[in-house]
């Protein structure tokens, strides 16, 4: 059809050539006859030039009109062709939603089975997992007490051995008490060492503990017959020198009135501090009633002052301020096991590790009856897991298949949604604008022929009364006005043909595109087929392997089984070896304690020779450094000896110097605020004196002026002229020098 039109048009096109060169022949005639005609007849050939012109461009609009014509039955077409598919869409989607309906019956009841069943296994499964959870707790809360009673077990027989052997006493005390230990009349009398007669808190500890010094391993007695045969049993066994505290003798006093103004940070006196028995009062009194505790070093210093340095004051660091002033402190080694209280830690432990006990074989009955009351639980929850597996193969197989169907439908209804909402609304579009254009062009065509019928009747009227000349001239332009419609007409065949081989070119190439989309979606369709094949054949892999594992379920149960027995099995033996390694651990901080302790007693026993020394010989280890070993010991004895007697001559303490320093010192302090506000008083009376000599100064100087002025005039006026004048005898000191009059008569 496209090659006949092509032909055709090559037809028209000759035939145009013939009838345009006429044309062009009659044009030139009426051309060379209109310059013999009048002004009339010229503006009756302008209209008819008009009429033709019109004629044209009407003859151009219907070829339009045509144009815009073939244009809407190609959209009609085209319209028809999607309407069709949209017909056989909608067919394919109702078939699958006829399918879809059908087996959602079906597969809906399957799924509510297994939602049930589903249910049950979760239900069962909350339960189970909070009866693991429980039994978990219970072996955790067991573990976490038998952890704890080992420690505890361990510190307790480490302290029992240490106190059993005597750690951390220095030798005198050691031997004495395990000499007691196996005489019953040597101990007799004896309440035992002082650190185990009294109990501090953990806070306070290193304070009381620095306080105390070796006074912590006195021995307390409760008289002094008993403190004497303790004594003589020391020297005659040569076992060096210990300190005794008698209940009966020993007489203490708590100092009071402390002056903690504008301080914070004292806590207490250190005997409050403490617990005792009431009956070592006067003992504890003794050692600490006259030591207060407070926070830190700047505390107590502060206080020091404010006091006067009466008494001892000791930092919760272990820092020591003493009533001469003396400071002492630093570091304070940390000790694993303190004399301080270790008597009351080993029967606290005894208490906490019965409790422990206790609880441990109570939390293992529970245990033991909880699992009985799970058993028949765990069973059920076994059942239930396995009839699960069987139906989970089932529903996977329908839920795959329904899967398909909606996956399907939604295909089909987005291509139904694309062709109402694109294809469809564009043709409407189209064929609404080729209507309005089309009306445009009608509306054209009415208004042409209206202008021409008007003029038609002009030019007839003078046709009439110019009839030869007119009819020449009609003729002429009749055959030019035919040869015109012919090449019009001509032209309109053309674009006609034109218009017609752009619609076969435009169907062609909807053809193709239709035949594109019909194979891309056969491809499609295809492709989709295939992964759905493959879906399928993919779950029916998967169904053979449920099935097949659901056969093989008892045996893999039963090897799970046995894996989580050989599990527990390594767990316990781990624990085990845990267990081992943790003994061996405690056994070797026991025997970082034991040296911690033979540490400390050293360090104890070479603080005691350092006090010694000092307090004997006013010596530090540093001095003794430059001393030679003496080569006649004797004499330097009988130096020391004649040195001591020589201080006993100078006669005994005065005890009360310090209280005497105190009041002097207190009487001095308020004389001296009294003699500062004395001073303060009278620099202020001064100042006060100045002020007003100033203003007085001032105002005199003022006032004088006006009186010697006004003397001056007075004088002049009662004398009639001459000249008085009043002058200061010192200037510098005009408050109180005289005044001279100084006249002078006319």
């Amino acid at each position: 059809e496209k090659n006949q039109k092509n032909a055709k048009k090559d037809r028209l096109s000759d035939n145009k050539e013939k009838f345009e060169k006429e044309l062009k022949e009659k044009q030139e005639e009426f051309d060379k006859f209109s310059k013999t005609m009048s002004e009339k007849e010229l503006e009756i050939e302008s209209k008819k030039q008009i009429v033709e012109k019109n004629t044209d461009n009407r003859y151009e609009y219907i070829a339009s009109i045509n144009g815009e014509n073939a244009n809407k039955e190609n959209l009609i077409k085209r319209e028809n062709q999607v309407k069709k598919d949209i017909n056989e869409t909608v067919s394919e989607l109702d078939m699958n939603r006829n399918s879809k309906a059908d087996k959602s019956k079906e597969f809906y009841e399957i799924e509510s089975k297994r939602n049930t069943l589903l249910k049950e296994t979760e239900n069962l499964k909350q339960e189970t997992s909070e009866s693991n959870l429980k039994l978990q707790e219970y072996n955790e809360k067991i573990i976490e007490l038998q952890n704890n009673y080992r420690i505890k077990d361990t510190r307790h027989r480490f302290l029992v051995e240490t106190e059993r052997e005597k750690e951390g006493y220095n030798r005198t005390v050691k031997e004495l008490l395990i000499a007691t230990e196996k005489n019953s009349d040597l101990k007799k009398g004896m309440h035992g060492v002082l650190a185990n007669l009294i109990s501090v808190n953990d806070e306070y500890s290193t304070a009381i503990e620095m306080t105390l010094g070796s006074s912590l391993q006195n021995i307390v007695t409760d008289t002094e017959e008993t403190a004497k045969k303790l004594v003589n049993y020391l020297r005659t066994n040569n076992l060096g020198r210990a300190s005794f505290l008698p209940i009966t003798s020993m007489k203490g006093q708590k100092i009071s009135n402390i002056n903690t103004k504008g301080v914070n940070g004292y806590i207490g006196v250190a005997s409050d501090l403490i617990s005792y028995d009431k009956k070592y009062e006067q003992i504890v009194l003794n050692l600490l009633g006259r030591t207060a505790i407070v926070d830190n070093m700047d505390t107590a210093i502060a206080i020091s002052k404010q006091n006067s340095y009466s008494f001892k004051i000791v930092t919760l660091d272990g820092d020591i301020i003493n009533p001469s002033g003396s400071i002492t402190g630093g570091s304070v080694a940390k000790k694993t096991v303190n004399l301080l209280g270790r008597g009351n830690e080993i029967k606290n432990l005894e208490k906490e590790l019965k409790e422990i006990k206790s609880k441990i074989e109570k939390l293992e009955t529970e245990k033991s009856e909880y699992e009985d009351t799970i058993k028949e639980s765990l069973i059920k929850f076994e059942e239930s897991q396995k009839m699960l597996q069987e139906f989970e193969i089932v529903y996977a197989t329908e839920k795959q298949k329904m899967d398909n169907l909606d996956l399907e439908i939604l295909k089909l209804e987005a291509k139904l949604a694309k062709l109402r909402e694109d294809d469809l609304s564009e043709i409407n579009k189209e064929k609404e604008i080729s209507d309005n254009k089309k009306k445009e062009l009608e509306e054209k065509v009415k208004l042409i022929d209206e202008e021409n019928r008007k003029l038609t009747e002009i030019i007839t009227e003078f046709s009439n009364a110019n009839k030869d000349t007119q009819k020449y001239i009609d003729d002429l332009t009749f055959d030019i006005t035919n040869l015109k419609v012919s090449v019009s007409s001509f032209d309109e065949s053309e674009v006609s043909i034109d218009e017609m081989l752009e619609r076969i070119q435009n169907d062609i190439n909807n053809n193709i595109n239709s035949m594109n989309n019909k194979k891309e979606l056969k491809g499609k369709i295809k492709t989709d087929n295939e992964e759905l094949e493959n879906k399928i054949e993919n779950v029916k892999n998967q169904i053979k392997e449920l099935e097949d594992s659901v056969l093989h379920s008892d045996d893999k149960v039963e090897e799970l089984k046995k894996e989580r027995e050989e599990k527990k099995n390594k767990i316990s033996k781990y624990e085990q070896d845990i267990l081992d390694l943790q003994n061996v651990i405690e056994e070797v901080k026991n025997q970082i304690s034991k040296q911690d302790l033979k540490k400390s007693k050293y360090s104890l026993e070479l603080e005691q020779i350092i006090n010694k020394m000092w307090e004997e010989y006013e010596l530090t280890p540093n001095n003794v450094k430059d001393y030679t070993k003496t080569e006649n010991p004797t004499d330097v004895q009988k130096q020391v000896n004649s040195l001591r007697n020589e201080i006993k001559e100078l006669g005994n303490i005065n005890i009360d110097s310090i209280n005497e320093y105190k009041e002097l010192k207190e009487r001095y302090d308020f004389y001296s605020e009294q003699r500062l506000d004395l001073e303060s008083a009278s620099n202020k009376l001064k100042k006060v004196i100045q002020d007003m000599t100033d203003t007085m100064k001032k105002q005199f100087e003022e006032q004088f002026k006006i009186i010697n002025k006004n003397f001056s005039e007075t004088f002049t006026e009662l004398f009639g002229g001459g000249k008085a004048e009043l002058i200061l005898e010192d200037k510098n000191n005009i408050l109180e020098c005289g005044i001279d009059i100084e006249v002078q008569p006319p």
